[in-house]
């Protein structure tokens, strides 16, 4: 029996509703993957996402996209009492160490406060000047140093999703290239007559590339 994956959300800005259509769609069609998965990781905004599935309540408020103010009032307002409890060794939370730019990742908690989400989703100048710390140590948003959080999972059991088209396992396509290069002037899914060769008496000796 395959070992069960990890799930990582990738740092996304304002396109973490991507990331939401996910978690909703694996909780509508997958329960049994979020359930058996050992973390739940997210970076920035991402880290939101894998909170979402953790915390009902809160995941109303990312979905009402308060998220993109994210303020640590409206982070102590919005989880539970006990999120340090349900969150310790299966949420992990992505963040940037300053002043060194070190990626850490964080999964045990030892009370809310500690749930470094704030941290994590913290950009300079955008959300303020000084960072928040975590146990002391200040931090900045977690995409900083690492897109895609892995924690201590290895790459291959952890189920990647990202907004960008890439190499994530959950992701958009990418998207068709507008022309097609090609050296002969026909594509054999689109013919087009040949392009005319340069009246040019070195013409054998220069490829020409049509677009078509």
């Amino acid at each position: 029996m395959p070992a069960p994956l990890s799930i990582s959300f990738s740092a996304s800005g304002f396109q973490a509703t991507y990331q939401l259509g996910v978690a909703q769609s694996m909780l509508d069609l997958a329960p049994l993957v979020l359930q058996a998965a050992p973390k739940v990781m997210g970076a920035s905004a991402g880290s939101l996402v894998a909170a979402a599935l953790k915390f009902a309540h809160f995941a109303n408020e990312v979905i009402n996209q308060k998220y993109l103010a994210t303020s640590n009032g409206l982070l102590r307002r919005s989880l539970p009492d006990d999120a340090h409890i349900r969150a310790s060794g299966r949420l992990a939370v992505a963040m940037t160490r300053i002043p060194d730019g070190q990626n850490t990742v964080v999964s045990e908690f030892t009370s809310r406060e500690d749930v470094a989400l704030l941290c994590s989703c913290f950009i300079p100048g955008y959300h303020g000047i000084q960072p928040p710390s975590y146990k002391g140590v200040y931090y900045v948003d977690g995409g900083m140093s690492s897109i895609q959080p892995t924690h201590s999972s290895p790459y291959a059991h952890t189920l990647t999703v990202s907004p960008f088209a890439g190499e994530a396992d959950i992701c958009p396509p990418d998207p068709g290239s507008m022309y097609v290069i090609v050296m002969s002037g026909i594509h054999e899914n689109n013919p087009q007559p040949p392009c005319p060769r340069p009246e040019n008496k070195h013409a054998n000796n220069i490829s020409v590339l049509c677009l078509s």
